[in-house]
């Protein structure tokens, strides 16, 4: 009788301690990730808010903006901050290379490389190229992929022909499928031949037409494709645009983001608002965004 008294406590120990740990690693499972881009160019106020102070405040506003996100949305999430920096940036002027482009200096991108590895940050390289294509742009920024917190960025947006000389904003820009497959292939092969932890890569569009035949965009192993809407002005029009622009459709292909401008948005959303848990302006976020970046 004592050692059937015994191997049931065993038996009851054995399952309270597995029901504990499953329920733990189904806690863990469920929850959430979210990613949270601070958008500028270093030392430049009017470009976002990455360059509006030192870096030190600069951090501090990040950690301030992950605990107010932590707190609107209980441990539901998992909370990443992210140093979004415009590295190429398109120019009215052609330039000595003539691409309408001004690259940030190496220094400068490595300060916020190694101060993201102190901080648990990531690091976005942000491409707004020019006459460049978007390999083009994206070789020049390769090597940096080697820090494990480095990620990439390219904006249609700034994108001009090569055989079309006018300086990059005059029009809205655009690429094809073709061209964004060709650099998810060219980061996928750097990944495979280096060793490397999978990559996100961030496309920036508020427009249709800024990413042409986006049923022909493919799928890479080593790539986690990113689709940002960053449509600006009021709430109601930014959440139709990113309705539109991001549905079922591309969510076996890519995540989504949501960009908030602090100038010329009318309202500042809240985070409930941004991940589609409530309405704003009458209208809802049907896909919750994995990347919400302020400028």
């Amino acid at each position: 009788m004592g050692k059937f008294i015994k191997t049931s406590m065993l038996f009851i120990l054995f399952f309270v301690n597995n029901s504990f740990a499953n329920n733990t690693l189904k806690t863990a499972i469920e929850k959430e990730k979210i990613l949270i881009g601070f958008y500028g160019r270093p030392n430049t106020k009017s470009l976002g808010i990455l360059g509006q102070s030192s870096l030190d405040e600069l951090v501090k506003k990040m950690h301030e903006k992950k605990l107010f996100y932590e707190k609107e949305l209980g441990d539901k999430f998992e909370v990443q901050m992210a140093f979004h920096i415009i590295y190429g940036l398109a120019t009215p002027d052609a330039g000595r290379r003539n691409d309408y482009m001004l690259r940030l200096s190496h220094k400068s991108l490595m300060n916020f490389i190694n101060r993201a590895k102190k901080e648990n940050f990531k690091v976005i390289i942000d491409l707004q190229m020019g006459t460049n294509s978007p390999s083009e742009a994206v070789k020049i920024v390769l090597e940096y992929l080697k820090y494990d917190k480095v990620h990439l960025a390219i904006d249609p947006e700034f994108k001009i022909p090569k055989h079309r000389r006018y300086p990059p904003g005059r029009y809205v820009g655009h690429i094809f499928a073709q061209d964004l497959n060709e650099v998810q292939r060219l980061v996928n092969d750097y990944i495979q031949e280096n060793n490397l932890n999978k990559k996100e890569l961030i496309v920036h569009m508020f427009h249709p037409r800024m990413l042409r035949k986006k049923d022909e965009v493919e799928k890479f192993n080593n790539v986690n494709l990113i689709y940002n809407i960053d449509g600006h002005g009021n709430p109601a029009v930014k959440i139709k645009i990113y309705n539109n622009l991001y549905t079922q459709e591309e969510l076996d292909i890519a995540k989504s983001g949501f960009k908030i401008f602090y100038e010329t948005d009318t309202k500042i959303m809240s985070p409930k608002e941004i991940l589609g848990f409530e309405e704003s302006f009458g209208r809802k976020i049907w896909e919750k965004p994995y990347y919400i970046n302020y400028q």
